[in-house]
Parts: structure tokens; sequence; C-alpha cells
């Protein structure tokens, strides 16, 4: 499987696309809406901009007195049709384990079964 075009950071993931009419890379943080969006004309420069975010809300975390979030927690909330909840919740009854290791390991199936990429959490 080809992995998408993303930076990493400080367990910060930016997700860059191109835009050819504009001839520019845009990069968006990944699940932080605190963190602006950046554009550049280069992959290095896209980068510096993507660092200079991150460690610009960093800073400003901790000069508020604040704890930096993390973009993916492991928290989520899925919507599904009442039928399919219903289903997982009675497995999960019968097999006598807790709904979210259910979906958990749906979860894992599907990436798996999909050959995606489980992201490392190294700086680049």
């Amino acid at each position: 499987m080809q992995t998408t075009n993303t930076l990493q950071y400080k367990n910060y993931t930016c997700q860059v696309i191109y835009y050819n009419v504009r001839d520019q890379l845009t990069g968006r943080v990944l699940g932080m809406s605190q963190i602006p969006n950046v554009s550049a004309r280069s992959l290095d420069e896209i980068k510096e901009e993507f660092h200079k975010a991150v460690d610009d809300y960093i800073a400003a975390c901790e000069k508020n007195g604040k704890q930096p979030e993390r973009a993916f927690t492991g928290n989520y909330s899925v919507r599904t049709s009442p039928a399919v909840h219903e289903a997982l919740a009675l497995y999960a009854a019968q097999q006598e384990v807790k709904f979210s290791q259910v979906t958990q390991q749906a979860m894992s199936e599907f990436i798996e079964n999909h050959d995606i990429e489980i992201p490392n959490r190294e700086e680049n």
C-alpha cells in the first residue's frame, strides 16, 4: 500500500497536498484545528512551516499554562445504524467482553485486511 503524503513532527501529522493551479503545497495537521494550515512552494519550506506551526502552538500552550492537546488520543465517536450498534453490543455481551474490545478487534482486522500502515511516531 502506498502511504499518503504526510510529515511527522513531535507526534503531530501533517497531510501535504500539491495544488498545481497555484503551484503550491498546502499542509494541514490532522486532528488539530488549533494548529493552522501551512503553505509553501517547496518540500523544505512546507516542513519548516509545519514545524514552526507546531512549535508556535506548543509555545502558546505553555505561555497560557495549558497542556498541548494530542491529535490522536484513541478516543473517538463512531456513527452507525442502530441495527449494527445492537448487533455488536449483543455479540460483546455473548462473548463477555466490552463493546470497545469488539470495535477495536474489528478495526484491527480491517487494518490488517487492507494493508494499512500504522504510522510510527518518529520525527522527520
